[in-house]
Order: structure tokens, then sequence, then C-alpha cells
């Protein structure tokens, strides 16, 4: 895995994908479909009969591993900047913005997480699958009392020395803002005083610039998001993991508040060199 070191003496690691084959896009897009679906069936099959015999490390070692591999087989290359935590850091909460389903797993390419996720992806085809196999916390956003359920489960989790990771913006963007975030999950980072790492995501194309391809919002559904993102070229995730910080007795409001300005600043610096792009480019 290629690594350098920035000016600040932070982290800097790229995990490019394979090049592209030099072909049309309505012959890349099949390809690249037969390629994902073989993946996720053996996911699938990795999930259902080898993880019941698995500890935790090697587990994580298979997430990683395949999350990784996917990314290469969409075409995506992941940029990594800034102080990444490690592959499964105990009692490490990540939280990040949240633009695409492939968020999941391009984070994951990096340093595993057991995510909260909103229950309707429990029923998603495939995608909801791999995602209950591999430890999801489902959440009901909407029932207040299914909230204090997965903050219960979350405490637990963290302090069994898990890492988790959640979206406090409760759905996903188009990447041009970060939209305002909620307070309610981050209650058992604070019961637990437990690591927090923001974490800003920024999809990018070939030429740099802030790219929506990878948006999954409105009404698109899950598989033209894949077909749209089957025919990408030079499609790049950007991951920048901001300095981590303990809840130093703070409430979970005020706390929400430090995160969101963090990732918000994040996202003008980085956006400010870069005109938005059109997500049919």
């Amino acid at each position: 895995m290629p690594t350098e070191r920035l000016e600040s003496g932070e982290l800097f690691l790229s995990l490019p994908s394979l090049p592209p084959p030099v072909m049309p896009v309505f012959v890349l897009r099949p390809y690249r479909l037969c390629r994902f679906l073989f993946h996720v069936l053996r996911g699938m099959a990795t999930v259902a009969w080898r993880f019941p015999g698995l500890d935790q490390a090697g587990r994580v070692a298979h997430i990683q591993r395949w999350s990784t591999q996917l990314t290469r087989i969409l075409g995506i290359s992941v940029r990594v900047q800034g102080v990444v935590p490690g592959v499964y850091p105990a009692n490490h909460l990540l939280i990040s913005n949240h633009i695409s389903w492939l968020d999941i797993f391009v984070l994951n390419a990096v340093t595993v997480s057991r995510f909260v996720a909103k229950a309707e992806i429990r029923n998603w085809p495939v995608v909801g699958r791999l995602c209950l196999g591999t430890g999801t916390l489902f959440i009901e956003r909407e029932r207040k009392r299914d909230t204090a359920r997965v903050g219960q489960d979350m405490l637990a989790a963290l302090q069994a020395g898990h890492c988790l990771a959640v979206f406090p913006e409760g759905t996903t963007s188009d990447g041009q803002a970060v939209l305002p975030f909620r307070s309610s999950l981050l209650q058992a980072a604070v019961d637990g005083n437990t690591t927090l790492q923001p974490v800003y995501l920024r999809y990018c194309n070939a030429q740099g610039q802030r790219c929506g391809l990878a948006a999954y919002i409105d009404d698109i559904s899950i598989g033209r998001s894949l077909w749209r993102i089957l025919g990408n070229r030079g499609l790049t995730v950007e991951i920048n993991f901001l300095s981590p910080l303990s809840p130093e007795q703070q409430d979970r409001r005020s706390l929400t508040r430090t995160l969101e300005a963090r990732i918000q600043a994040a996202h003008t610096a980085l956006d400010a060199h870069n005109r938005p792009h059109s997500p049919t480019d």
C-alpha cells in the first residue's frame, strides 16, 4: 500500500483502482457488473460460512480486504489523508458526512467499523445481507424508543472494545453541503468516554473536482445508483481523517456542534479551489 508523509506530518495513502479497461461504457458496465455480482456472492458466502468460525480480528481482515477489492472492481480510487486511526481501533467512534451507500465500503477499505445505519437498509437485496452479517446496528430514526435502544447497544459495543461509525446527518446529501448533525447517537460516546474522530468524505472526478455521480439522493433506486457508478471513469473518493477528540465531560450537543464545525471546515477548505461538478458528467 503506497504511503507518504504530508507536510503536516500526517499520513497520506492512496488505494488506486485497477486501470479501467479501454472499452466503451456500454461494454464497461456489464463487465464491471459481472465482477461485482461474483464478488458480492463470494462475500455473502464468507459471511454465512466462514464468519461463525472466525474471531473478531479474522472478520476484520476479511471485511477490509473485501471492501478494498470492491472499490477496485467498481473502478474507484481511494485517497486517504489525515490521522488514520488504524484498522479497528478499540472504543472508537467515527463521525462522518454521508453521500452514498458506498460510504460504508470505502471507509471499511481503510478503517473497519460497525456502522449504525437506517433500518430499511436491512431489507435491501444483497447489500442489506452483507451489512447485517458484518455487525451493522440498524435504527428506526423515527422512533425515539429505538434511538435509546441503539444507544445502549452502541455503548455496550464500545465498552467491549469495538469501533463504530455513524452518519449524524441522518440522510445522504449530494456533497455540495454538510447537512445539520443530530446529537442523539453521541450519548453512547459520552457515557463510554469514547474517542471520537470526525471524517470528511468527498467524491471527485478524474480532474479532482467534486462529483455527484455516487450520490444516493432523491428517489434514485439502489439499482440505478449502481448502474451509474459502474460506468464511471476516474471516480475517486477522498477520506479525510480529522484529529480525534475525547468527550472531556462535554454534553452530546456541544460535542455535536464541535464535530459538525470541524467537518464543515474541512468541506469549505477542500471545496474552495474546485468548482462543483455535475452528477451527469
